[in-house]
């Protein structure tokens, strides 16, 4: 297994690229200039006793000491996640080491330790999502920014055993704030950034006696778009405009039960990031053949041509409306990811509302835990569909997800060498999703044709799926101490998953509206049972230093392969992860050095295939295949006196496809396996999202002005190695290594009251590519991560 690892690989690395170099001298550049602050402050004194915060965790169903927990989870505090600028999932990754955020469009897709989410819609997320431990699971939900948190706890590798549904690549669990008792406390804050950034946003806690509190946060934000379209200004992408609304009350019956109830509401009515990408590459028309090909070079989309042979750019995203040969002027492709040019005005409509309770009891040998949710989540996107100035088509998605989860933990409180929690889960979720294609006009050799109908009009070949399912899992974990260094970990989960689902046509008399009430398929059916296990081994070295080793499983569920596939489904996908990790706290706490090696095997994973319906593409999935993942992933925080503190986040990664086989979504580059033609082998490719090496380094600094308060500079770094950006390897899918700076620079009032940050965000303005897909006319297209920003927040708490 070892040899899996490539520990000579490694060491090549960092002793051939200019990693470790760049890591010295930005270490060495940030205590030169920040070190210098003792000529401002008398109190910026080496101090070797100064000791790094210890945060406790949940990761495990109990509340631990994060130093004590033996699995590799990143927990980023509320006060690291405003000093680096993190705001939502998209940027957690250069804070938690194996992370690696991808969008496409307005969906979510998160990459962990060789588990990427390539599988959207209707489908199961592969990087669990939770809020306060309930399980959020549709991929448009892990958008909603961060407010008013606790901390976010990441859970790296399958968590199969304690949170089980679908934490097959690892968990996100964002935690809020609760209220506290006793006191009376509120805050708020304003950020002014460019793009016409404005946000507002407040808390305020509130006892009411001396058993109950509450707690309310709210959030304004408005930006205009990051990419601009140049033909339509109204009609740019990635822009914001969102409320968000929490209420908590709770409640303290006596010392030994409480009850915290929440609920929230999220709405977005922005023009969103696009369907499921925004920025058209090109054709890759092989010139030799005129067939669009894998390895081609990006040909901008062409009219009636005399070179593809009807073959390439006939259809949707490629469609036809030039009068002669050549190439489309009305369909040019921008040189330039952040301006755009097309005629209609995008949508993304979010409607996100949930209630969920939290009951603690203490009882006399154990501790009882129960959590409820309930949750409505509805989204509604449409953009343009040719990516033109032609008005002729729209594309989009809608979903609607009705939730209801309920988990009862009880633990073990009475003293014993054998300690053990054990719970139930009970999940249902009502979906109903369809991708949507209308057509708005139409366009005949480049000139508007006004006998065709002008108003929308919904393509009759659309349909809903409509998919219950329901889950019920048991598990039981627990640690036996062997002796007072070292304790055995053994756990298993029980889950049965299963589905049924109805798929309804689009009521062809009534093309205006949509209106899916034409049965297609009735009472499909499928379900999945699986146990899991973890198994383990903790050492404690000393009392600060702790070593630890697992194996375990997990597992992501079986699915309906989606609305235009009747009755068939595809199969669960599962892993066995290896993982030993180490674990310590030096220097007399000033320093946390944490480690994990792993090596995880996937079997079974899915595959985005495309088929061609109506003028456009639609994907479904099937099982396709291994990956074989290994790693390093370190984490070192150091006080190195009362003012300085420096961090690093790294991840080594050897992440690549196994036996692999899948469908070319184009016409030539493929191969003849099994008798069946232009299919793709990957066996050896390396996997989406998985760059090499990914690394932050971080350095603050607190100058303290004494009654007139304290200034704080901030910066990190975060270099990245070249990945690909899709299963399947495209010419044009592949990130370059870069290097990402981020800074920021804060005054706070001597009494804590008032803040002033200012900020900037991907200073060198740097192109990051984080997905690429085909659509349909075999369009190449592509997603990307946020330009520079920079801005002013400013804080007051009372």
């Amino acid at each position: 297994m070892l040899n899996k690892i490539h520990f000579n690989r490694w060491r090549t690395y960092l002793m051939t690229t200019n990693i470790l170099r760049k890591t010295l001298i930005f270490a060495a550049v940030n205590t030169a200039l920040l070190g210098s602050a003792s000529v401002f402050s008398q109190e910026a004194k080496l101090n070797p006793n100064k000791e790094l915060e210890v945060i406790s965790v949940t990761s495990t169903k109990r509340v631990k000491s994060i130093q004590s927990v033996p699995l590799a989870v990143t927990a980023v505090s509320a006060k690291d996640l405003l000093e680096n600028g993190v705001t939502d999932i998209l940027s957690l990754d250069s804070l938690a080491p194996g992370l690696k955020s991808g969008v496409s469009g307005s969906d979510a897709r998160p990459a962990m330790r060789g588990a990427r989410t390539e599988q959207v819609e209707a489908n199961d997320v592969a990087i669990a999502f939770y809020s306060n431990g309930v399980y959020r699971p549709r991929h448009g939900q892990a958008l909603a920014g961060f407010v008013d948190l606790e901390r976010v706890e990441v859970l790296r590798g399958p968590q199969g055993t304690l949170f089980g549904r679908n934490s097959f690549g690892g968990a996100i669990d964002v935690i809020a704030k609760k209220p506290e008792l006793d006191i009376t406390e509120g805050g708020m804050a304003t950020t002014f950034g460019n793009y016409g950034h404005l946000r507002g946003e407040g808390f305020f806690n509130a006892a009411l006696t001396d058993d109950t509190a509450v707690r309310f946060t709210g959030v304004r934000e408005i930006r205009d778009p990051y990419v601009e379209n140049s033909f339509n200004e109204s009609a740019g992408l990635k822009d914001a405009d969102m409320y968000f609304l929490r209420g908590q009350i709770f409640t303290e019956f006596n010392d030994d039960v409480n009850l915290n109830v929440k609920v929230e509401t999220w709405q977005d009515e922005s023009n969103g990031g696009g369907a499921f990408g925004y920025h058209i590459l090109g054709v890759p028309i092989n010139p030799a053949t005129g067939k669009t090909s894998l390895s081609a070079p990006l040909t901008e989309r062409i009219g009636r041509d005399d070179v593809c042979g009807s073959n390439c750019g006939r259809f949707g995203a490629g469609l036809d409306n030039a009068a002669t040969p050549g190439l489309d002027t009305a369909q040019g492709v921008s040189s330039n990811p952040f301006t755009q040019q097309f005629d209609y005005q995008p949508s993304r409509d979010v409607s996100d509302v949930s209630i969920s309770a939290e009951l603690n009891w203490s009882l006399e040998s154990v501790d009882l835990k129960v959590i409820a949710a309930s949750m409505d989540y509805e989204e509604t996107r449409l953009t343009d569909g040719d990516f033109s100035t032609y008005a002729t088509t729209v594309d989009g998605n809608a979903i609607e997800s009705k939730t209801n989860s309920l988990e009862v933990q009880v633990s073990s409180t009475y003293e014993s060498d054998f300690e053990w929690v054990a719970g139930i889960y009970l999940f249902s979720e009502d979906l109903d999703n369809a991708f949507l294609n209308a057509s708005y006009g139409a366009v005949t050799d480049n000139a508007p044709d006004t006998t065709q109908p002008q108003a929308l009009q919904y393509a009759p070949w659309l349909n809903q799926i409509q998919l219950e399912t329901r889950s019920a899992a048991a598990y039981f974990q627990g640690n036996y101490a062997f002796s007072d260094d070292t304790r055995g970990i053994a756990g298993i989960r029980y889950t049965n998953d299963s589905r049924e689902w109805d798929i309804y046509g689009q009521n062809t008399n009534d093309l205006s509206t949509l209106d899916f009430s034409e049965l297609e398929v009735k009472d499909a059916d499928d379900d999945w049972s699986k146990v899991t296990w973890k198994l383990g081994l903790e050492h404690d070295l000393t009392n600060s230093q702790l070593l630890y080793a697992t194996v375990s499983t997990g597992f992501l569920a079986g699915n309906a392969q989606g609305a235009f596939n009747g009755e068939n489904s595809y199969d669960e996908q599962t892993v066995t992860a290896y993982e030993v990790g180490f674990k310590s706290m030096l220097l007399d706490n000033s320093l946390r050095f944490n480690a994990s090696l792993y090596y995880n095997q996937y079997e079974d994973l899915l595959s985005t295939r495309f088929q061609n319906v109506g003028g456009t593409a639609v994907s479904f999935f099937g099982n396709a295949g291994e990956i074989d993942a290994a790693g390093l992933e370190l984490e070192i925080d150091w006080q190195a006196s009362d003012a300085l503190r420096l961090g690093a986040r790294a991840a080594f990664t050897d992440s690549t496809y196994g036996d692999f086989v899948t469908p070319n979504v184009f016409e030539e580059g493929g191969e003849t396996i099994n008798g069946v033609d232009n299919l793709l082998q990957l066996d050896g490719n390396e996997v989406q999202l998985s760059p090499k090496y990914n690394i932050t380094l971080l350095a603050s600094y607190e100058f303290d002005l004494g009654d007139k308060g304290r200034i704080v500079p901030a910066t990190s770094i975060q270099l990245s190695d070249s990945y690909t950006t899709n299963d399947l390897p495209f010419s044009f899918g592949t990130q370059d290594s870069y290097q990402k700076y981020d800074a920021s620079i804060a005054w706070y009032s001597a009494d804590n009251e008032w803040a002033i940050r200012a900020y900037v965000q991907n200073a060198g303005d740097e192109l990051i590519l984080l997905r690429t897909v085909r659509f349909g006319g075999n369009v190449a297209a592509a997603d990307y991560a946020n330009p520079r920003t920079y801005g002013v927040r400013i804080g007051y708490n009372f």
